[in-house]
């Protein structure tokens, strides 16, 4: 089909209109390059990246029974003397121990059930609780908290299982708690031969064990350097009970590149990121950075801080935050100084330019962190949202811009 030559007329006006559109736009921003964006609330950090280890003061524990069940929780606090852990002669401990911790479980949410005839709202709170805890074991994991994680889904499996007795009849009910008071006690009086485990003093206890509780100590951290931490590995790790921290105070050893690391002095405080495992910032201080080798030096922080939740971390990479900047964001060439030397930008109000005197709060790549000036008043405070020109040819205070 051939064009007509009305629709080849038309065609070649409308190309004709993009073309001259598009040029008075490119000549209007090189004669009068105007241009703004919208101010928001921002925070910046200045960090150090780093890789390390987390170090403890710790000792391991070794049982050559056939069973070993452990009776504490992940991070929990122990005293002296209490139960670590049960030791049993046989294997089939271990299959007898899990059914009476089953059946325990069960007999909470059968209780649970039987009391939610006496409360009517019981049923309501706990789908709430359901919820509640979703959320929850979501936000553990997409941080990495697998410890409270592991915890979260017992609890959430605990909950649902109780929720699910809480449509059966009272007398089901009761007649289900006496069978499992049975087992229970039946199967407590099979167990032989079992043995107590103490802990020998007060300490915070962990399951897991990887080897370095004997080579990552305190004591190795005195004159560490670089290549000390490059040499590491575990020694043989045969702690199957389990395994104590002592004190309160864990450290964080790492070798950092001594340009990063030449704005660090002892004793300086900071707040320590870990990738994984903890969502809050660990605040730490600096308690050494050796002599320089091959252009690194090691870096050594302490935390009082988050034991029970750094129980099963050990090499992390982590950012070393040294200090946290809150203002409001433009882009560095939005900053202007006006006739009386004071140092601001120029917004966009009604259609005139409004200079807003600020003070600079941070200097990133780009964009320039600010406040309002403390002699800001009224109108010419800047806020968030305002709309800040960021590039004109000519700017004063009152100049129409539209």
């Amino acid at each position: 089909m051939k064009s007509s030559p009305a629709f080849k007329i038309l065609s070649g006006v409308v190309l004709a209109a993009v073309v001259l559109y598009f040029g008075v736009q490119i000549y209007r921003y090189y004669t009068n390059p105007f241009s703004t964006t919208l101010t928001y609330q921002a925070t910046s950090e200045d960090s150090i990246p780093m890789t390390g280890w987390l170090v403890r003061e710790e000792e391991t524990f070794h049982s050559d029974a056939a069973t070993v069940t452990h009776t504490l929780d992940e991070g929990e606090r122990v005293g002296a003397n209490r139960t670590m852990a049960m030791a049993y002669d046989n294997d089939q401990a271990l299959e007898t121990v899990t059914r009476i911790r089953n059946l325990e479980l069960q007999l909470q949410q059968l209780e649970f059930a039987l009391s939610s005839y006496l409360d009517a709202d019981a049923a309501m709170k706990l789908d709430s609780s359901i919820t509640g805890r979703i959320l929850t074991l979501r936000q553990n994991l997409s941080g990495g908290d697998y410890s409270a994680a592991a915890g979260d889904v017992s609890a959430l499996k605990a909950a649902v299982l109780k929720s699910s007795h809480s449509y059966t009849s009272a007398e089901e009910v009761q007649a289900s708690i006496t069978d499992v008071k049975q087992q229970l006690d039946s199967l407590r009086g099979s167990l032989t031969g079992a043995q107590a485990i103490p802990a020998p003093r007060s300490g915070t206890y962990s399951s897991v064990c990887d080897g370095y509780e004997s080579v990552l100590t305190p004591a190795f951290l005195n004159g560490l350097v670089p290549s000390a931490l490059d040499q590491l590995s575990a020694a043989r790790n045969d702690g199957n009970v389990g395994k104590l921290i002592y004190g309160d105070t864990w450290y964080y050893a790492a070798a950092v590149d001594a340009d990063a690391a030449g704005r660090l002095r002892a004793g300086q405080a900071a707040e320590l990121r870990l990738a994984k495992g903890m969502t809050q910032d660990a605040p730490v201080q600096v308690v050494s950075v050796s002599r320089e080798e091959d252009g690194r030096v090691a870096v050594v922080l302490s935390c009082d801080e988050y034991l029970a939740q750094t129980t099963q971390l050990r090499h992390q990479a982590a950012e070393l935050i040294l200090h946290s900047y809150t203002g409001l964001r433009i882009p560095s060439t939005a900053l202007r100084l006006n006739a009386d030397g004071e140092t601001g930008v120029y917004c966009v109000v009604g259609v005139s330019a409004r200079f807003k005197p600020v003070t600079v709060v941070y200097q990133g790549d780009g964009y320039t962190l600010v406040r309002p000036a403390q002699n800001a008043e009224g109108s010419a405070i800047l806020r968030s949202g305002d709309e800040v020109i960021v590039t004109a040819k000519a700017l004063e205070n009152g100049v129409v811009v539209r």
